[in-house]
């Protein structure tokens, strides 16, 4: 019989991340382990007196055969499964939101690679995150689990979910829109749903295929953006959407090929909703332009700069009665007309709304945002990636700048910003930088690589 020591070694600590669950499918994330971690959350259901979960998988090769292991490990302690079939991380989102229990896991690894797979968990209505997310991982060392004869069933929701957007979204007169899905299960919704609203829709790499064959699942990268704005140029689209890998996240090209930062989408759903919702609270993370805040607080709304992560960031708007919120990485949470839960084609549906019944084409409204010197983030690899953030924390001082700690160091100067902070998911630091001109980029890169430079640590910052 295995002892807890033994298995402290077999369930690898850094695959239980701060807002999932996330490594190497048959390599660390085994069958066996999703049976014991269905036997976990199945655990942790019972203790809240739940007995049904909504479960949902993602279109990647390990996925079916990983979902079968963790439905399984859940009815072992006597909870019920509604199996929802191969649905994207929003629908399993709608599915739990909708049911009695309000709880939901989804077997997915969003727009990591191929080989990787994971898990999404919702208890509650509440997302599982940081201490809960290890003591699931505490439960499965010390195998205590509850044990029962859970049933399950399955159920389908994805119209059901189509018909809400539908019946939701309006639009006043359709315009054309290339949509991307990179190859992720988001092919399965989100180019119905948006000609089902209107729009006359080019789709893109919309066939589920668990290789990734075309380009990354994440919309983030510009270099991954390459043949959505070649289509949209090609096909004088009003708009490009490019949706990731498990579809909770979404980036837009404007019609002359420019990527539209998250940050800067958010600009106009923030005025938009905030027409009809004023003083309201808008929550956005520490990566966000500068512009954001002025945005939001002279559309007569409440700015909120919150901590990174879409679970942190969710835990944020429930708190404060958020009526929207979004992330430097294309999370966007809409809590004025839908749920509240990331999803990048409910997003996707809202922004066609947005442009369709706007008086000025595409191009004008996108041109009107505000536009600066900008990186994306910058990431490095670094072991040591909180150790070198607390110590920059701790003795480097811009007394020239605000210094923001909430989450890293975010120093805002008269002519922009730069972010240092370390990654909740992989070992490394993530860098940004914003500025009114070239010269305010340098003068503001600059002061953050000497900062690092000065603390000896032997780590080359990238730019």
């Amino acid at each position: 019989m295995l002892t807890s020591l033994d298995n402290e070694s077999l369930v690898p600590r850094d695959i239980f991340k701060m807002y999932d669950i996330r490594g190497i499918a048959d390599d660390v994330l085994t069958e066996e382990l999703m049976y014991k971690i269905g036997q976990s959350f199945g655990t942790a259901a019972q203790i809240k007196s739940v007995m049904e979960i909504c479960v949902g998988r993602d279109g990647r090769i390990s996925s079916p055969r990983l979902k079968d292991a963790i439905v399984n490990g859940i009815r072992s302690t006597g909870v019920n499964v509604v199996d929802i079939g191969m649905v994207p991380t929003p629908v399993l989102y709608f599915a739990a939101h909708r049911s009695d229990s309000r709880s939901g896991l989804m077997v997915t690894a969003s727009h990591n690679p191929s080989e990787y797979n994971g898990v999404k968990l919702v208890l509650t209505g509440h997302p599982i995150f940081g201490s809960n997310i290890q003591k699931l991982r505490n439960r499965v060392v010390f195998e205590h689990f509850v044990s029962g004869d859970g049933a399950v069933r399955e159920e389908y929701v994805t119209d059901s979910y189509e018909d809400s957007i539908v019946n939701d979204v309006k639009l006043n007169r359709g315009i054309r829109v290339v949509v991307d899905c990179a190859n992720g299960v988001g092919g399965l919704v989100a180019p119905q749903v948006l000609e089902r609203i209107g729009c006359d829709v080019i789709p893109l790499y919309c066939d589920v295929d668990g290789n990734f064959p075309n380009h990354e699942a994440d919309p983030t990268k510009l270099d991954n953006l390459t043949d959505l704005i070649s289509q949209v140029k090609a096909n004088d689209a009003d708009v490009g959407i490019a949706i990731d890998g498990d579809a909770d996240r979404m980036v837009a090209v404007a019609p002359d090929g420019e990527m539209i930062l998250p940050d800067r989408l958010m600009i106009l759903f923030a005025q938009n909703i905030l027409m009809t919702h004023p003083r309201r609270k808008v929550v956005y993370d520490v990566k966000c332009t500068r512009a954001l805040k002025e945005a939001i607080e002279t559309s007569n709304g409440l700015s909120v700069m919150w901590k990174t992560g879409h679970s942190l960031m969710k835990a944020k708007m429930a708190d404060c009665n958020a009526i929207f919120g979004g992330e430097m990485s294309g999370h966007f949470f809409f809590a004025d007309r839908w749920p509240g839960f990331d999803d990048g084609i409910y997003a996707a549906a809202r922004l066609c709304e947005l442009l369709a019944n706007d008086q000025r084409r595409p191009q004008e409204i996108f041109s009107s945002l505000p536009k600066f010197v900008s990186t994306p983030e910058i990431r490095a690899t670094c072991y040591q990636a909180e150790y070198l953030v607390e110590q920059f924390k701790s003795k480097v001082d811009f007394i020239d700048a605000e210094m923001n700690f909430l989450d890293g160091v975010r120093a805002d100067f008269d002519c922009g910003f730069g972010l240092l902070r370390a990654s909740n998911t992989a070992p490394e630091l993530v860098f940004r930088f914003e500025a009114d001109s070239d010269e305010g980029m340098q003068h503001i890169q600059g002061r953050f690589y000497e900062g690092v430079k000065s603390l000896n640590l032997r780590f080359q910052p990238p730019f």
